[in-house]
């Protein structure tokens, strides 16, 4: 993967969990990235710190990806800073985890917004510079919910599954010009998201437990394991990888059903 030294990364709701990591894995590859996040104080955070590391190998742009003007302005101030596009990584994204009777329209605009409007956006505005070129690596993060789901996660469900469908659209139509599309579905990942919803649970050592026990291997994932996947897709290791839907979860949604007598 040496060729990522010369790439050009954006990486959206990069100010923390996932995107963070994924940020971080390509800095630490040498790449240039742009750290498109809408909290000011997170973003410049993650560009001192990797710029202490790497120094000039990050930028933060504050960012809103649900806005068209500032996915915009954020897409020409790369291009004009770095003079290319190489890869985007849609990852910015809100959970809504409540019934569709107790859910709003509000939440639903809200998580739609982010969540599959954001990546509609921001590739839509990157698409060009990666045509310029005849080449680039569009990364959408996705989720299990995708695939399978819960109960009363309807919104979310929704929008990732607009994203896993939007992902196959956009690599039928864009691979002629040279640009590959996919998306990582991931599962449950060590982010402060996380923290937050298993302090929420109570007796959170059994809800880990409990949690750690769903997975084949044994542990949930970290997002650097996120981030190392984005990388090869972003590579030319993928280079005959377009309109896939990756599964990192850890052997999560592979149980038929899960019970503690071993049925």
């Amino acid at each position: 993967m040496e060729e990522l030294q010369n790439q050009v990364v954006i990486v959206t709701g990069s100010g923390n969990g996932i995107g963070k990591g994924i940020a971080t894995c390509f800095a630490q590859k040498g790449a240039a990235v742009v750290i498109a996040t809408i909290d000011a104080s997170e973003g410049a955070h993650v560009e001192k710190t990797l710029n202490e590391s790497t120094p000039g190998q990050a930028l933060f742009i504050q960012t809103d990806v649900a806005s068209e003007a500032s996915v915009q302005s954020m897409i020409k101030q790369t291009y004009d800073q770095f003079g290319k596009i190489d890869t985007l990584v849609n990852n910015a994204g809100i959970t809504v985890f409540k019934s569709i009777e107790e859910a709003t329209l509000a939440d639903w605009e809200n998580l739609i917004n982010i969540d599959l409007r954001g990546p509609f956006l921001c590739s839509k505005y990157v698409i060009p510079y990666m045509k310029e070129k005849r080449n680039g690596s569009i990364i959408n993060i996705s989720s299990n919910h995708a695939l399978a789901t819960l109960p009363n996660t309807e919104i979310y469900a929704a929008a990732k599954g607009g994203v896993n469908a939007m992902t196959r659209s956009m690599a039928l139509s864009l691979g002629a010009d040279g640009i590959r599309v996919n998306a990582i579905c991931p599962g449950f990942t060590n982010t402060p998201h996380y923290q937050r919803w298993l302090t929420e649970q109570g007796e959170a050592e059994n809800v880990l437990k409990q949690v750690t026990d769903l997975h084949a291997v044994n542990r949930i994932s970290e997002p650097e394991d996120i981030g190392k996947l984005a990388l090869y897709l972003a590579s030319e290791d993928a280079a005959m990888v377009t309109g896939e839907c990756m599964v990192i979860d850890g052997g999560l949604s592979i149980r038929l059903y899960h019970s503690d007598d071993g049925i």
